[in-house]
């Protein structure tokens, strides 16, 4: 009896007893390191070097979970006949995933390079964003980085100016039926495009306080947008030759999105770290008919390599269908702080008017485990990526595309353990003028 009454006085007093705390870092800081770009982004390569100034931090870096954040803005320029209204915040925003800004990338560790620019995969990026995270992550997280991809029940395919304008993906946001217009394959609105949409910046420079006294007017928006540092929509106006409408983004841009070899750089001892990243940058002319379908003329890219934005559609209900005139054609451009519509550098929106890199650094409670040892031995799954277009069929055809092709990859590919095709549309006689690939139209998710 004493027995029993000993055992359970013990697992009493165990259970009474908080565990003992667990503590493996102390604390932690986050610096941060500006570009070396001075304001200048006309080339289009953002440079970040922090060999120098991250020399006095103390911890270790954790490159896993660093970030960037870059200034990005976007405008739309009315043509020489005015429009109906201003653009309003809902008439562009970014495709899936805020990566698809960033071109190519170049790391550099203690003046070693890591990754090259002609190692970067924009490609993979975007694959491995679809196919790792969860939904619950999405769910969480996705409106940071634009996170929502388009729907397969929304592909739509135009190939004549339209409300949609003319490409392979659909930009509806909103309607009551898609059978009405003449192109195929959309049974509902495009649920990713409409998620991309709700994340944009809020409006700004604007009075939205219903005239009440104590908020102050115009501006009262304008120090909240600079107060969230979250960027701003900035309407313009309608009349010819104005610029229609600013968004400005802050990015935060973390960098295992960027590449997955930051997943495995969690602790650092060096301070070495130099990153280059090249820019899309670039400008689109929009044709608009008497009847307000849309369609691409032209796309022009000063860097990079893809379009990151997305033009809403002009069908009844949805956020351009009465900015639109009749024939009133417009422009849109983006670009890192400036683009070429508005080149000059315009800080009331923007915190901060260069890209900045943040590196967490731990604390640890005993470091010397990591001191002892301090070689890791980095293992991931490397890919290699090649763009190339024509080769498997070009324009439309009527019968299966399974006539057999070759391409010559780099000598350098050894050991390829599997090989994944991602098909593009070939624009050869499916556009109305613009002759650009998929991934450089405003009207189109890709990539």
């Amino acid at each position: 009896m004493s027995e029993t009454q000993l055992s359970d006085q013990y697992l009493c007093q165990s259970l009474l007893k908080s565990d003992p705390e667990i503590k493996v870092s102390s604390r932690k800081h986050v610096p941060f390191v500006i570009d070396l770009n001075q304001g200048s982004y006309q080339n289009g390569v953002i440079t970040i070097d922090a060999t120098a100034q991250l020399n006095g931090s103390e911890g270790f870096a954790s490159l896993r979970d660093g970030y960037i954040i870059v200034p990005y803005k976007v405008s739309m320029k009315n043509s020489g006949t005015a429009q109906t209204v201003a653009s309003n915040r809902l008439c562009a925003t970014l495709k899936c995933g805020n990566w698809n800004v960033i071109d190519s990338m170049s790391l550099e560790l203690n003046g070693k390079t890591v990754v090259s620019m002609a190692d970067y995969k924009l490609f993979w990026n975007n694959v491995r964003a679809q196919t790792g995270y969860s939904p619950q992550y999405v769910d969480k997280h996705g409106p940071e980085p634009f996170l929502f991809p388009v729907a397969g029940q929304s592909v739509l395919y135009s190939s004549v100016p339209a409300t949609t304008g003319d490409a392979y993906s659909n930009n509806t946001a909103f309607t009551s039926s898609l059978g009405v217009q003449s192109q195929g394959g959309a049974t509902i609105p495009n649920d990713g495009f409409v998620n991309r949409l709700l994340p944009n910046p809020p409006t700004s420079g604007a009075d939205f306080t219903s005239s009440w006294p104590s908020v102050g007017g115009t501006s009262a928006s304008t120090t909240i947008s600079n107060q969230t540092a979250r960027g701003a929509f900035v309407t313009g106006a309608a009349t010819a030759n104005m610029i229609m409408g600013t968004w400005t983004y802050m990015l935060k841009i973390k960098l295992t999105d960027l590449h997955p070899i930051f997943k495995e750089l969690d602790l650092l001892a060096i301070r070495q770290i130099c990153l280059r990243f090249r820019v899309n940058q670039g400008s689109s002319i929009i044709a608009v008919d008497s009847s307000k379908n849309m369609s691409l003329t032209s796309t022009t890219l000063s860097s990079g390599n893809s379009c990151p934005i997305m033009v809403s559609s002009a069908a009844t209900g949805n956020p351009m269908a009465g900015v639109l005139a009749a024939s009133a054609g417009f422009s849109v451009a983006w670009g890192v702080v400036a683009n070429s519509l508005e080149p000059t550098i315009d800080s009331t929106y923007m915190p901060f008017t260069t890209a900045r890199l943040y590196v967490p650094f731990i604390h640890l409670e005993n470091p010397q485990a990591i001191i002892s040892k301090p070689v890791k031995k980095v293992r991931y799954n490397d890919c290699y990526a090649q763009w190339f277009n024509q080769r498997a069929g070009t324009g439309k055809q009527s019968i299966q595309l399974n006539a057999s092709f070759d391409l010559q990859l780099s000598a350098s590919v050894k050991n390829a353990k599997y090989v994944v095709l991602l098909p593009f549309a070939e624009p050869t006689g499916s556009f109305v003028s613009a002759t650009v690939q998929e991934i450089q139209s405003p009207f189109d998710s890709a990539p």
